[in-house]
């Protein structure tokens, strides 16, 4: 399979949603980098290094965008090595569990000029203010835009039908013995360039499953987990984007398996929708009203993070031009030197 991408965190109903524990799964940690500093510090930049230098050892290497910037990264792991960098900021705040012993704070805001910073104060703490407030807004209007989703969607599925196809699909998986591993991650994430996917899927089998807007198929993604999850093998919930209480799809990166929802008529090849639900009636105009209400809603909540993401880069401005590069590359030098030991 080609280099897992993926999101650790969403901009969701519920405001942000953080998976980033399950970057790398607890009981497979063996190397952990918790990134912190500023914006403009150079976070994502050094994980990128990092990662470019393991891809070209050989390594599997697993991206994390950011939900806030997808052409940045909040973390990658080496799952192989049992490796993981993360960015340890705000929203998603993590420090060393286990310090020194096996987790390392990289504290980037420590080769930061922070005398020629301190008349800039006001500034940047109007700008981050600004920030959060967008976000704020962003999150309140992909509320209300999951609760007009719901309004006219179908719930009611059918149980035979969901066990049947659940068991038909993974009627062939191997057995590897012992109990799988799960993670909850985002495939698919609301962003400033707008509703990302970044989940390679050039080599996967893909099992497609009608689910109209505002309906979701977790009992059926949940019923293909535990069946292979008894078997031993590696599962990735893949979360739903706008309701992370729900499931969009469920990976198998180890069999290269993706099993997912889809539009209605979106792909022929899908397992149609009204093989898995009971339909329900309801009126055509309340549902074109309810439709674009809710598309209105998810265009001004991205409409947020883009002016969010512009504030941001100007944030960033200030950072830059005030970090001490050399020491920068000082520090990732000596992890670059440990990956390679690692390595062997």
């Amino acid at each position: 399979m080609s280099d897992l991408h993926l999101f650790a965190g969403g901009n969701t109903s519920q405001g942000f949603y953080s998976c980033f524990e399950d970057i790398l799964p607890a009981g497979e940690r063996r190397r952990m980098f918790y990134i912190k500093g500023g914006p403009g510090v150079g976070k994502s930049t050094m994980m990128r290094r990092v990662a470019k230098a393991a891809a070209e050892a050989g390594q599997r290497v697993e991206y994390f965008h950011c939900s806030s910037d997808p052409d940045s990264l909040d973390g990658i792991a080496l799952p192989d090595l049992g490796w993981a960098m993360m960015d340890g900021t705000a929203p998603h705040v993590y420090d060393p569990v286990t310090p020194g012993a096996r987790d390392t704070l990289v504290s980037l805001g420590d080769y930061l000029d922070e005398a020629a910073m301190r008349p800039k104060a006001k500034e940047i703490s109007a700008l981050q203010e600004e920030i959060s407030q967008r976000f704020r807004r962003c999150y309140r209007f992909l509320s209300a835009a999951g609760q007009l989703a719901k309004l006219s969607a179908p719930t009611e599925l059918r149980k035979e039908a969901i066990h049947g196809l659940a068991q038909e699909w993974t009627a062939d998986l191997p057995r590897r013995g012992g109990h799988g591993s799960c993670r909850r991650l985002f495939a698919t994430a609301f962003t400033p360039k707008g509703v990302r996917d970044v989940l390679p899927m050039d080599d996967l089998t893909v099992h497609w499953a009608e689910c109209p807007a505002g309906a979701c198929l977790t009992p059926l993604w949940q019923e293909v987990s535990w069946t292979a999850c008894w078997r031993g093998l590696p599962v990735v919930h893949l979360v739903h984007p706008l309701w992370p209480e729900e499931l969009e799809g469920v990976l198998l990166p180890r069999q290269k398996l993706l099993f997912r929802a889809c539009a209605t008529g979106a792909r022929p090849e899908a397992i149609r929708w009204d093989q898995l639900a009971k339909e329900e009636k309801s009126s055509e105009q309340e549902q074109s009203y309810d439709r674009n209400a809710y598309e209105l809603m998810v265009q001004r909540a991205l409409e947020q993070l883009t002016c969010a993401k512009a504030l941001h880069d100007e944030l960033e401005s200030h950072y830059v031009g005030h970090m001490d590069f050399l020491a920068w590359q000082g520090k990732l030098d000596g992890v670059l030197a440990e990956l390679v030991s690692a390595m062997g």
